[in-house]
Formats: C-alpha cells, sequence, structure tokens
C-alpha cells in the first residue's frame, strides 16, 4: 500500500525543521597538536565564514585561507586574543600571522578538522537510487 504524498511531505518538512535546528548548534573538537605539545579547541564554522575562507586568494601564500579558518575557528587558546597580544608587542603585522606558530602540515590538518566539523567534508556520500520502471 502506498504511503500518501501528504504523509511523506509532512514527514519530510518534520526532518527538515529538525535539521535546521541541529545546523544552528555550535559544535566543538579537542585536537592535540604535535609541534606545540598542547591541545586546542575548535568550533564549527557557520556558511557566511566557510564562504569567506575560501574566497581568500593570497599568490604569496597558497594556505591563506586555511590560515584563516584555523584563526576563526581555535576557541581555546583563544587565537584571536593571542593574536592581539603579539601584533601589540610586535611580533606579527597581521592577525592570521599567529597561525606560524604551528607547522604548515599542522595548518592543513587542523583546516580539514574544521571544514569537516562545519559539514564542508563528509564521510557520507550523496548516493544514487535506481528507480524500477513500472512505478
Amino acid at each position: 500500500m502506498a504511503v500518501d504524498k501528504k504523509t511523506v511531505f509532512q514527514q519530510f518538512t518534520q526532518k527538515a525543521i529538525k535539521r535546521l535546528q541541529e545546523k544552528k548548534v555550535r559544535k566543538y573538537r579537542t585536537l592535540h597538536v604535535p609541534s606545540i605539545d598542547e591541545d586546542i579547541k575548535i568550533r564549527n564554522l557557520d556558511y557566511p565564514e566557510v564562504v569567506e575562507c575560501t574566497e581568500i586568494e593570497d599568490e604569496n601564500d597558497p594556505n591563506a585561507g586555511d590560515k584563516y579558518s584555523v584563526y576563526l575557528a581555535v576557541v581555546e587558546p583563544d587565537l584571536k586574543e593571542v593574536a592581539k597580544q603579539l601584533k601589540e608587542a610586535g611580533e606579527i603585522v597581521q592577525y592570521t600571522e599567529v597561525t606560524d606558530i604551528f607547522e604548515m602540515s599542522e595548518i592543513t590538518d587542523i583546516a580539514t578538522e574544521i571544514m569537516k566539523l562545519s559539514g564542508v567534508i563528509g564521510a557520507k556520500k550523496v548516493t544514487v537510487v535506481d528507480e524500477l520502471k513500472n512505478s
């Protein structure tokens, strides 16, 4: 017996509401960074922040987008506050230079984890469902 389309639509709408509410919740993950032998806490980025990171182009630094995502998403220690203090001390010129405390490979790894947490990179893939011709 076929489920009526109105019921299917209502169920889908309820799932959509639940999913949108879940996406508004901040997510966090703790990572260990070997070069500084410290744990850091990252947060997910929201859609405008992800777009901002992907639009960064710097011909002198191909990792500029990754560095910016790390700068935005590392909340413990608060990289923005560390950057502010380093800039005031004359140790850095631009705030994102605070990420230079990490090895280049670590910046890439941290940025990848941020993108996974943000839903940009996922393990689950969309799949094709073959339909029967006489349905």
